[in-house]
């Protein structure tokens, strides 16, 4: 029998700017703005939540789902941009278009008048960046023409691993960004006709906060503190 994980006791934020990170996320996708007397009396996630609760008219009656929404935005992009055939949720969007993964988010955040979702760093980008940090350490160090060669080379060959690995789109597929969009604009969505009932907003909440701290959203409770 798997054990259930036990719900975290603190999203594990420092309060070193990564607090300010969540919350610009947060008002950003809900349409809002907090004062500082508003947010210094926050402790847990329910008492953030219920402050954003608060400044928005909810309804009762189930919407629209946002993520479809964001979807059908996302598929009349592409197919705008040439992409042909059949798009589905699960289509990699690499193989979808050429077009570096920043332009794409860019244009399309224009074109949808949305707020634009984080780039994608994957496996690859990481290992440039790798390939960056001990080349230019091995050229600080280097003692001899033949060290500061190879260091200079592995300097230019993390660059161009960095440089492909942010322009591509990696694993990401349809469905990813349609949902990335969906829980980065809750508002425009929302104003368009999604729903916008409690539940969905504490799912929208929650699901944004554990993107922003790098934790699971199912692990999330109303009791989680907001500071490590």
């Amino acid at each position: 029998m798997i054990a259930t994980p036990a719900p975290l006791t603190t999203l594990g934020l420092a309060g070193d700017g990564d607090d300010l990170d969540v919350l610009v996320a947060i008002e950003r996708s809900f349409g809002l703005s907090f004062k500082d007397e508003e947010t210094s009396s926050w402790e847990t996630v329910g008492d953030f939540y219920e402050a954003v609760l608060s400044k928005l008219a909810t309804t009762v009656i189930q919407g629209k789902c946002s993520t479809s929404m964001a979807f059908y935005d996302v598929r009349r992009f592409l197919r705008s941009r040439g992409s042909a055939g059949v798009i589905r949720p699960s289509t990699k969007l690499r193989d979808l278009t050429r077009i570096r993964q920043a332009a794409v988010l860019k244009a399309l955040a224009q074109e949808t008048e949305t707020a634009p979702v984080p780039l994608t760093l994957g496996g690859k980008t990481f290992l440039g960046i790798a390939l960056l940090i001990f080349g230019i350490a091995g050229l600080l160090a280097s003692h001899s023409p033949i060290m500061a060669v190879l260091s200079a080379m592995g300097i230019v060959a993390g660059w161009v691993v960095v440089r492909s690995g942010v322009a591509s789109f990696g694993t990401m597929s349809v469905g990813d960004l349609s949902t990335g969009i969906a829980l980065s604009n809750f508002a425009v969505f929302a104003a368009k006709g999604a729903d916008a009932r409690p539940t969905t907003v504490w799912r929208i909440f929650r699901d944004l906060l554990a993107r922003e701290a790098g934790v699971r959203p199912e692990l999330i409770s109303r009791q989680t503190r907001l500071l490590a």
